[in-house]
């Protein structure tokens, strides 16, 4: 079921952790392209984690060899960036990993 319209423009403008995304064709049997919403990838923490083990987890996240797992593991493994890794969050970042995003130039 195709999800468009006046419904869907009010969910995204209120709540940003919502996002268009299309279910590509023959992702199910005999079905099309149907556009539809999506959230984005998060890691979640609890506040109480350090500022250093998240700041460190968060790099490790970013390396190169973690990247080839993402673009491996799953089929939306490829669209999960650093680039937009802090868009569209529902909750706020952990301090460790926001200070690992303004090093790598991804917040300001």
């Amino acid at each position: 079921m195709p999800l468009t319209g006046a419904p869907v423009a009010k969910l995204l403008g209120e709540y940003k952790f919502f996002a268009k995304d299309t279910v590509p064709a023959g992702t199910y049997q005999g079905v099309g392209e149907t556009p539809t919403i999506s959230v984005n990838a998060q890691w979640v923490t609890s506040a109480k984690q350090s500022d250093d083990l998240v700041y460190k987890i968060t790099k490790a996240v970013w390396n190169a060899d973690s990247r080839k797992l993402l673009d491996a593991g799953h089929a939306k493994g490829k669209l999960i960036t650093l680039q937009n890794a802090t868009s569209g969050l529902g909750i706020p970042l952990h301090p460790g990993a926001e200070k690992f995003y303004r090093e790598a130039g991804v917040l300001k």
